[in-house]
């Protein structure tokens, strides 16, 4: 009824208790954010240690593909985790006005 795949619901329900809306338009909608805060984004997660992430869209993603921050049209960072080199990214932890910020608490950030 929901026109949904099972997988593709749950990971909508997932998306929408990360972040109402908003979270489920992060999860749904790649959209191209203006200069500003995503352009600072790597440079803070550098100053934090991490590796360079990739950007796209409104998008940065680890190196090695199981981490992913995503920014939202309300300006904070959600989290996402996939396994390396799939493309199956579902939302980990709470939206964040930091990039390093809503990394904080992940699981895989040890395989950093």
């Amino acid at each position: 009824a929901a026109g949904r795949a099972p997988g593709d619901l749950a990971r909508a329900v997932a998306a929408w208790r990360q972040g109402g809306p908003t979270g489920l338009a992060v999860l749904e909608e790649p959209w191209d954010p203006p200069a500003g805060r995503f352009d600072r984004a790597r440079p803070l997660l550098l100053a934090a240690d991490f590796p360079a992430f990739r950007p796209w869209r409104n998008r940065l993603t680890h190196p090695r593909g199981h981490v992913q921050l995503r920014l939202g049209r309300d300006h904070l960072w959600y989290a996402y985790e996939s396994e390396p080199g799939q493309d199956d990214w579902w939302p980990r932890g709470t939206p964040d006005p930091d990039p390093v910020g809503a990394l904080t608490g992940l699981d895989t950030l040890g395989d950093a």
